[in-house]
């Protein structure tokens, strides 16, 4: 198979994490349960890019218009975009595209920056409107930029976070974001960064909504390929260990001399060795987190877990762990609560279910966000576990 980003024949087989199901998509009855789908998650390497991706590619449409992931609802995210709208405040018209329930919008709000949020998700478009944060509901294309540009005129900043790899087709996305970003203007891309994921061993941010997973070599290629430069990046903490890059919308010859050096490193180390222990690895700890999960039940743990993002499905439908394992998952989102896991089926809980009575060893499955998991924990009687590879922690 070829690469799907630069042509390349050059791919190998990269990793397979069984049968999976739409990771963003929760049950909310018998009904629904029965009604989900499950496909074969293959996932092929680019030895000429450097990139990672998904064989089979899910209907956009399917997954985005109805959503259940609100990024308002973790405050590590609010910190993290506060601190980005602050970099804003010289800029013209700031477009945030997926910009789910306003989580950076309103931080430029606060600061007075003309802003436009564009989000194809229908519930979650709703919510950032109904907060007065200008959102267009549609997908990012030919259509929606027109629409932009005739109301709003250009943008000097498009900010895209963290949804990147959820493209279908980048190589048209970029395509309408020349078209609507002015002519000296940047594009801000966070993005989860695939170095991260192999080194970390995070098997479980492999979900169908992400088909691409990219190294910087990736990006720099897939930018020059559609006459825009990426030209600096810095590393932050998000999604597991992400990557900020700034790109313009023009050729210019000029890179940092970080991103010339980070470029070079990358071809020594994502290299086929590394991606063959990766994949041993995924086999080894997907079987060592339900044998210890096993173990804590047989010394009679009351195991639950906090937190159900899409990592959820991924860990627990490769490891085949259901709700004999996992009593329940509690989770901050509104929309979450009260549905069950993809494919598993695990209860989905609200906070004020969890009982002051009880001792729960709980799996953090948004260990992004376990110092503030933690201390909203502080008066219930908690050990707390990560999940891969399955460890106690305490800080």
């Amino acid at each position: 198979m070829k690469c799907r980003l630069c042509e390349s024949k050059n791919t190998s087989n990269f990793t397979n994490l069984g049968l999976q199901p739409l990771a963003n998509k929760y049950p909310k009855n018998k009904t629904e349960i029965k009604q989900e789908k499950k496909f074969p998650m293959d996932l092929l390497f680019c030895n000429d890019c450097l990139s990672a991706q998904i064989k089979k590619i899910i209907n956009r449409k399917y997954l985005f218009e109805d959503y259940y992931y609100l990024s308002s609802v973790n405050k590590g995210l609010v910190d993290h975009f506060e601190k980005l709208a602050k970099k804003m405040t010289s800029k013209d018209f700031v477009v945030d595209i997926g910009s789910n329930d306003g989580v950076f919008l309103q931080h430029l709000k606060k600061n007075n920056i003309k802003f436009l949020g564009i989000d194809p998700s229908i519930n979650v478009g709703n919510i950032a409107n109904s907060k007065g944060l200008t959102t267009l509901i549609d997908f990012f294309n030919k259509r929606s930029v027109d629409k932009i540009i005739k109301t709003n005129g250009k943008p000097n900043i498009v900010v895209a976070s963290s949804i990147f790899t959820h493209l279908k087709n980048p190589n048209l996305f970029i395509k309408n974001l020349k078209s609507l970003l002015s002519k000296d203007g940047v594009f801000i891309l966070e993005i989860e960064y695939l170095n991260s994921i192999i080194n970390k061993k995070q098997f479980e941010r492999f979900y169908f909504d992400r088909p691409y997973y990219y190294s910087l070599n990736s990006i720099n290629k897939l930018f020059a390929k559609n006459n825009m430069t990426f030209v600096n990046y810095e590393k932050i903490s998000t999604h597991g260990g992400s990557v900020r890059c700034y790109i313009k919308n023009k050729r210019i010859a000029k890179k940092s001399l970080k991103l010339k050096k980070a470029l070079i490193n990358e071809n020594k180390k994502l290299n086929k060795n590394n991606i063959e222990l990766f994949s041993k690895k995924i086999t080894h700890y997907s079987k060592d987190f339900k044998s210890k999960i096993l173990e804590m039940i047989s010394n009679n743990k009351y195991v639950i877990g906090y937190g159900c993002p899409a990592r959820v499905s991924t860990i627990t439908n490769l490891s085949l762990i259901g709700d004999k394992y996992i009593k329940f998952i509690i989770d901050d989102s509104p929309l979450k609560a009260g549905r069950y896991s993809p494919g598993m089926n695990i209860p989905i809980k609200k906070f004020d279910h969890l009982s002051l009575k009880k001792k729960y060893s709980v799996i953090v499955f948004a260990y992004d966000y376990f110092i503030d998991i933690k201390q909203k924990l502080k008066k219930y009687n908690c050990e707390f576990y990560f999940p891969i590879p399955l460890r106690k922690v305490s800080k």
